[in-house]
């Protein structure tokens, strides 16, 4: 099954998303896409859903930290 992310998610996250997922047994939707798409809902949460029709899996709250550049 392919992921796509959001360009919004960290690439840091990624790996433990992509764990969370395969643990999930997520094998196809039903509109028949193998396709994921992981969007930021919000500051903390994330919708697993299909990449094509957009039919949401499930959401997950993660901890994003942000990042500060100095000057």
């Amino acid at each position: 099954m392919k992921i796509e992310y959001d360009p919004d998610i960290p690439p840091s996250l990624r790996p433990s998303i992509k764990d969370v997922i395969q643990e999930s047994g997520l094998e196809r939707c039903q509109c028949g896409c193998e396709e994921i798409y992981v969007s930021l809902q919000s500051e903390n949460m994330i919708d697993v859903k299909c990449y094509d029709c957009g039919a949401s899996y499930f959401e997950l709250e993660v901890e994003i930290e942000e990042e500060t550049v100095e000057n």
